[in-house]
């Protein structure tokens, strides 16, 4: 019966997805974005779906003549594709316009019904010329195709959303490609490699468009959509992209008669354009920065998650704070929280809920404070602050939790007792208002500690604890310079022994142990970063990785792709198997390990 309800439910949902994807009608305009004076064209309005009857509003056309229109023709096909039906209607409104003088004029929206809910067009800019005379030079001249095409009929530019803004702020860079001509393809696209910044790509509407740049009309292409957020403070320069097109010419040719394109021939070219080389001006955090400051840039809120009110001494817990808004939140440190003595802290655990748009990072970040409190007795846990930089303010901000009162209850053990210690001498203290023996035993004892001063025994007991801490004093001198010895083999010997590891990784992979594969090349990458700088294992976190590769001069691609590694393998332990992603991990691991060790020399 479950069964079938769940197969209902799911027949329902099919259905009423399919029902939201009929549902929706594209109705659009087009027109050329380039028109002469005394020339007619077409402006057509095509909708998807059977309108309904006498619905359709057509803009004004103010700045034209209207020559034609509207005339409606449909069209229905039907496909079968691996036995499957398919259907597309379409039913297109064209006008003819006549332009009467020059300038950029806008056709404006146009609206229809379908099933009574009404849908409109974009409005389209159209850029109106004069015709020119046309001499036997220029005619002669216009039978190179170079001719026809003008340096400003197609252009490259890396559009900027920001160009003044605070260190690790994000802005928004779009590569659009503007037009004036047919392009057929794009070809050998070279980004600069952004060496000052943190970068991530976007995913973006790639539906072209038209903008007025310069006094003239675009058809507008977005190539590519990045977040960038600046790493350093001063004047960043962004190096020139390249980029190769293909264009298409409708030259006239009298001499051949086409019979489909008559006396015109198509001829194709290519063209290099290359954008032009974008300033920034990157301003550093103002002075007076708090104590809690680590670099956060945005606008945040803080929230905290206490353990209960009451907790037995040397039973786990934990506290969790959680930092969301909008800003740099992929390179927020963890807050310091302060303990009790007695309170045993563990490694901080991370999860984030981040998502990364065209307008901005935005999301959460968690950090859970593991515990164990060793001791009975009643404790406060001081607030902890989180400060970052609102750059619409251009103030610091710091955010704190409220002072947390636990009681840590006795859980019977005697590590968890808190006893206060007194001497009983001889029970002489529970009969001192009866027995003067109490105060005979004193007076002795009193004697016989006035006797042990300035005796051989002291000055012996004298002389061998300042020996005791002679060879202990040395002795630890001695560890010290042979610590200092094992740590900087250790970081010379960190890409010996991530090899290795990869080795055994390597061995796992042709024995197709996959667990065994990817556990082993965990310890690689781990350990490599930990014997690279020095950092011990508990302090190991993806943020201590970025922050000491960006230190040490690595770039934001090969940051991201160190710990884009990491977070494949620790997804891919327990995924289910897939041919090739052994090998994929392995080469891209080997490669990162190799990137920064040719940067990081020491």
């Amino acid at each position: 019966m479950k069964l079938f309800i769940r197969r209902v439910l799911f027949t329902f949902i099919l259905l009423f997805a399919t029902i939201e994807v009929w549902a929706q009608v594209s109705f659009v305009a087009d027109a050329p974005a380039l028109a002469e004076i005394g020339r007619p064209f077409r402006v057509e309005f095509t909708v998807d779906k059977e309108p309904d009857s006498n619905t359709l509003k057509a803009p004004d056309f103010e700045g034209f003549e209207v020559l034609a229109g509207p005339s409606v023709s449909t069209g229905h096909s039907i496909q079968f594709i691996n036995g499957k039906q398919s259907s597309s209607y379409n039913c297109t409104f064209t006008y003819v316009l006549l332009p009467t003088k020059a300038g950029t004029f806008s056709v404006g929206a146009a609206s229809i019904e379908v099933e009574g809910k009404s849908y409109t067009t974009e409005p389209l800019l159209i850029e109106i010329i004069a015709e020119k005379a046309t001499s036997d030079a220029d005619k002669q001249t216009s039978k190179s195709p170079d001719s026809r095409i003008s340096k400003d009929d197609i252009l490259l530019r890396l559009k900027l959303s920001e160009q003044d803004l605070y260190k690790g702020e994000s802005i928004r860079a779009s590569l659009v490609l503007y037009t004036r001509v047919g392009v057929e393809q794009i070809e050998n696209l070279e980004m600069p490699p952004f060496d000052d910044f943190w970068t991530q790509e976007l995913s973006f509407d790639n539906t072209p468009s038209r903008e007025e740049y310069n006094g003239r009309v675009y058809e507008t292409y977005k190539i590519r959509e990045l977040l960038l957020s600046p790493q350093r403070s001063g004047e960043i320069v962004i190096p020139a992209t390249t980029m190769s097109v293909i264009i298409q010419v409708v030259m006239q040719n009298n001499r051949h008669i086409d019979p489909i394109f008559g006396g015109r021939q198509m001829v194709h070219l290519t063209r290099e354009l290359k954008t032009a080389p974008v300033r920034i001006n990157v301003r550093d955090f103002p002075a007076g920065a708090p104590a809690s400051f680590n670099g956060a840039v945005g606008d945040f809120s803080l929230r905290a998650k206490f353990p209960e009110a009451s907790i037995k001494a040397n039973s786990a817990d934990q506290l969790a704070i959680t930092i969301s808004g909008e800003g740099n939140l992929k390179f927020i440190t963890a807050p310091r929280v302060i303990l009790p003595e007695s309170f045993e802290l563990y490694d901080t655990k991370i999860s984030d809920n981040i998502q990364v748009t065209a307008s901005g990072t935005s999301g959460s970040i968690t950090y859970t404070y593991p515990f164990v409190a060793r001791s009975a007795g009643s404790f406060d846990i001081e607030p902890i602050e989180f400060c970052y930089f609102n750059p619409s303010t251009g103030e610091y901000h710091t955010l704190a939790t409220e002072r947390f009162h636990v009681e840590i209850l006795d859980d019977g053990s005697a590590a968890a007792t808190n006893v206060i210690g007194f001497t009983d001498y001889g029970g002489a203290m529970r009969q001192l208002d009866r027995d003067i023996r109490y105060i005979h035993d004193v007076a002795k004892q009193s004697r016989s500690a006035q006797l042990f001063i300035l005796s051989p025994l002291y000055w012996l007991v004298v002389v061998l604890s300042v020996a005791l801490f002679i060879v202990i004093y040395v002795l630890l001198r001695r560890r010290i310079r042979l610590n200092r010895n094992v740590v900087a083999r250790r970081m010379k010997r960190a890409d010996k022994v991530a090899v290795q590891r990869l080795r055994v990784a390597e061995r796992y992979m042709r024995e197709n142990n996959r667990h065994a594969f990817y556990e082993e090349m965990l310890h690689a990458m781990w350990g490599y970063i930990g014997d690279k700088f020095n950092i011990p294992v508990a302090n190991l976190t993806k943020e201590t990785i970025r922050e000491q590769l960006y230190r040490r001069g690595v770039s934001a691609a090969d940051v991201e792709q160190f710990c884009e590694i990491i977070s494949r393998l620790d997804e891919a332990q327990y995924a289910p198997s897939t041919e090739g992603d052994m090998g994929s991990v392995y080469a891209d691991a080997v490669d990162a390990i190799s990137k920064i060790e040719a940067i990081v020399k020491r």
